[in-house]
C-alpha cells in the first residue's frame, strides 16, 4: 500500500484543534496487525524492515533517507526502528513503543485468525454466543465486540494501537511547512519488551549517538504503552507521569535432609520455603508507595523443589522467586527486605521444630539458621579453589544465549552451592533476572516540572487521567532515567546470572529526560479476547499526543 502526498496532507490538524485522526491511525493500526511479530519468531525480526520500508515512501524520508534507519537489537536479532522528523532548532520529543507481542497460542484453534481482526471477530462472536453460561468476563467481551467499538488482534491492544497513534501524529508533523514546524519529533519503536527489554536497551546509546549526530536537545519522552479498563474508560484514559520498578529476588533454602518417618533429626527445607512465601505472598505491609498510589504487594513466581524421583527423603533444597514491584524502593532495601523476611522465616520454623520435637519426645537436630547473599556465596566459592573462577567463567558462557532468567539462575544457583561446604539450614537470596528501574518525571528536576505543567493542560483539554505510576512492566524503565553505575555494579553481584540478557552495563552512557506513558486502553491483553478500544485508539489518542507534543516542542519551552 503506497502513502501519498494526499494521505499525508489528510493528518494535518485543522487551525481549532478539530480533526478526524481516524483514517491515519487507522491505515497504520491495520497495517501493523497484518505484521505478525510474536517475540522470537521471523515476525519481529523483520517487522522494523516492514515499517521502514513502508515510511520510506513517505516524501520526507524520500528526501531524507539518512533520517531512517535501523540498529540491532543484538548481535543476529531483531533490531529497533528510528525515525527523524526535523524542524526549527534543536528541541526534541521521543516518541517510542514496542512492536513484539507475545503468542497466540492461547487463541487455540482461532490462533491463525489472531492478526486478521475482522474474521477473528466474528469467529469470537461465534464462540461466544455458543458458550454455556458465559460469566461476567465472556459477557463482557461479547458486549464490546457486537457494539463494534473494540477491535481484537493479538497485539491490537498491547501496543501497535499505541504505535498507529505515534505513526499518525508523525505523518501530521511532516504534513507542516518545514519552517512552521517547532522542534523536532523522533519515532524510536523496539523489539522484545514482553521478554527482556533488550530492544530498548540497546535504543539508548543509539538514542545518544544521534542526539549528538543530529545536534538534538531530548525535551521528553512519550511512551505509548498500552493500558487495561474493566469499566467505562475513564480509568485507562490516562496519562502516567511514571512507570513502576521491578526486581525478581530469588531464594535457595538448604535444609538438612532426613527420612520423612523421622522428620525431625532434620530441618524441612520446604517449611522454611512456605514460612517465607506466607510472609511475603500479597502482604499489603510490604506493598511499596510514593505520590499516594501503591504498587502491588510480591507474587510467588515458582516454588518447587528439584528431585527427578519419588523418595521418601526430604528434599535437600527449595527454590522460589518473587516478583516485586517498587515505586521509590532501592535494590538494595528490597534485597535487604527480603534477608530479613528470609531470617525470620527460618528461626520460625527452628523454633516450631523444636517445639514440635519436645512435644513429641523425639530428639531436634538444633542449629543456627545460615543467610547470605548470592554475591557472598559466590565470593567465597570462586576463592575456594582456582578451578572454581575458570569453571564459573564457562558456566557464564553457556548462559549467554538463555532467555529465561529462572532456569539461568536455578543453574549458576545449584553450581555454587554443590561447590560450598556450607550445610543447611541456609537460606541464599539473590536476584534472579533484569532490573526494571521505577522512574517518575518528578526526578528531573526543571525539565520534569515542564513536562508535568503540559501534561497537565492536556490532560484537562482531553479529559484524561493523571496517575503517577503505570502499573505494568514497561520499556519506560530504560528511557531517559539511566541507573546509578553503583547500584548497577552492586545489581551485578547479587545477580544468579550477569549476562546481559538479565543485567545492564553500568558503564554504558545514557541521556536524562522525563519519560510519561500516553497510549490505548482496551481489555484482556495477553489473552485471547484481546481488544481496544478502537474510538480513542485511533481519533482521542493521537490527538492527545499531537497536543502534548506541540506543547513541549513550543518554542519558549
Amino acid at each position: 500500500m503506497t502513502i501519498t502526498a494526499s494521505d499525508v496532507a489528510a493528518g494535518t490538524p485543522a487551525a481549532d484543534g478539530s480533526h478526524d485522526w481516524s483514517p491515519r491511525a487507522r491505515f497504520w493500526l491495520d497495517h501493523l496487525l497484518n505484521w505478525p511479530s510474536e517475540g522470537g519468531t521471523a515476525g519481529e525480526q523483520t517487522l522494523a524492515l516492514k515499517l521502514a520500508d513502508e515510511l520510506a515512501r513517505l516524501p520526507y524520508f524520500t528526501a531524507h533517507p539518512q533520517q531512517l534507519w535501523r540498529q540491532p537489537a543484538w548481535p543476529g536479532g531483531p533490531e529497533n526502528l528510528f525515525a527523524l522528523a526535523r524542524g526549527q532548532g534543536r528541541q526534541t520529543v521521543v516518541l517510542s513503543g514496542h512492536f513484539d507481542t507475545v503468542t497466540s497460542h492461547n487463541y487455540g484453534p482461532l490462533a491463525p485468525l489472531a492478526n486478521r481482526p475482522e474474521e477473528l471477530r466474528s469467529a469470537l462472536l461465534r464462540s461466544l454466543h455458543a458458550a454455556e453460561a458465559p460469566g461476567p468476563s465472556l459477557q463482557r467481551a461479547l458486549h464490546d465486540l457486537e457494539s463494534g467499538e473494540f477491535l481484537p488482534g493479538r497485539g491490537a491492544l498491547d501496543m501497535k494501537s499505541g504505535l498507529a497513534a505515534g505513526l499518525a501524529v508523525l505523518e501530521a508533523w511532516l504534513a507542516q511547512p518545514e519552517d512552521e514546524r517547532q522542534g523536532n519529533l523522533l519515532i524510536m519503536f523496539s523489539p522484545d519488551e514482553e521478554d527482556s527489554s533488550r530492544g530498548a536497551r540497546a535504543a539508548r546509546t543509539e538514542l545518544l549517538s544521534a542526539a549528538h549526530h543530529w545536534g538534538l536537545d531530548i525535551a521528553a519522552g512519550i511512551n505509548l504503552d498500552a493500558t487495561s479498563d474493566q469499566g467505562d474508560g475513564s480509568a485507562g484514559r490516562a496519562i502516567y507521569l511514571g512507570t513502576v520498578g521491578k526486581l525478581l529476588p530469588v531464594v535457595c533454602f538448604v535444609g538438612r535432609d532426613t527420612h520423612a518417618g523421622f522428620p525431625f533429626e532434620g530441618v524441612s527445607a520446604h517449611a522454611m520455603n512456605a514460612e517465607l512465601l506466607r510472609r511475603l505472598e500479597l502482604n499489603p505491609a510490604h506493598a511499596d508507595a510514593a505520590h499516594g498510589e501503591a504498587a502491588p504487594p510480591p507474587v510467588c513466581l515458582e516454588a518447587r523443589d528439584f528431585r527427578a524421583q519419588y523418595d521418601v527423603t526430604t528434599p535437600q533444597r527449595v527454590w522460589s522467586a518473587y516478583n516485586v514491584l517498587s515505586h521509590a524502593r532501592t535494590p538494595q532495601q528490597v534485597l535487604e527486605l527480603m534477608l530479613s523476611e528470609t531470617q525470620a522465616a527460618m528461626q520460625a520454623v527452628l523454633e516450631r521444630h523444636r517445639a514440635f520435637a519436645a512435644e513429641a519426645g523425639q530428639a531436634f537436630a538444633d542449629a543456627q539458621p545460615q543467610v547470605m547473599t548470592l554475591g557472598e556465596l559466590r565470593e567465597e566459592v570462586l576463592a575456594a579453589q582456582p578451578q572454581h573462577e575458570r569453571d564459573y567463567t564457562a558456566l557464564l558462557s553457556e548462559l549467554v544465549a538463555e532467555t529465561n532468567p529462572l532456569r539461568a539462575s536455578q543453574r549458576v544457583m545449584h553450581w555454587l552451592l554443590d561447590r560450598s561446604e556450607r550445610r543447611g539450614p541456609l537460606a541464599v537470596v539473590g536476584f534472579g533476572s533484569l532490573h526494571y528501574p521505577h522512574t517518575h518525571l518528578s526526578r528531573h528536576g526543571a525539565a520534569g516540572e515542564r513536562l508535568q505543567a503540559a501534561v497537565q493542560a492536556v490532560a484537562a483539554q482531553h479529559s484524561l487521567q493523571m496517575r503517577h505510576y503505570f502499573a505494568g512492566i514497561s520499556d519506560m524503565s530504560f528511557i531517559g532515567t539511566p541507573l546509578d553505575p553503583g547500584t548497577l555494579t552492586e545489581l551485578q553481584r547479587q545477580l544468579a546470572a550477569p549476562t546481559p540478557n538479565f543485567c545492564d552495563d553500568p558503564h554504558t552512557a545514557h541521556l536524562s529526560f522525563p519519560t510519561v506513558n500516553l497510549g490505548p486502553w482496551g481489555r484482556d491483553y495477553h489473552q485471547w479476547l484481546e481488544r481496544v478500544h478502537l474510538p480513542y485508539a485511533v481519533q482521542g489518542l493521537p490527538a492527545a499526543v499531537w497536543d502534548l507534543t506541540a506543547r513541549l516542542l513550543k518554542s519558549d519551552a
